[in-house]
């Protein structure tokens, strides 16, 4: 007896604000799940949009932050 094995696909998905609740609820009618971003996928964004900046020393981090 063959066994199936369930495949995924991971998309994302760009929805405006004030469509989240009905978009959640008919991905929940269909059977799936949201997954949210994990902090290592939200570093990588980070990274990619240019929201990092260097610091030469903790008295330099510091400055950015007083």
């Amino acid at each position: 007896m063959k066994s199936t094995v369930q495949t995924y696909n991971r998309l994302v998905v760009h929805v405006p604000s004030v469509e989240t609740k009905r978009f959640r609820a008919i991905v929940k009618a269909l059977g799936f799940s949201i997954e949210k971003k994990n902090a290592i996928d939200e570093a990588l964004d980070d990274i990619e949009a240019g929201r990092v900046f260097e610091a030469a020393s903790v008295n330099d981090l510091r400055r950015r932050f007083a």
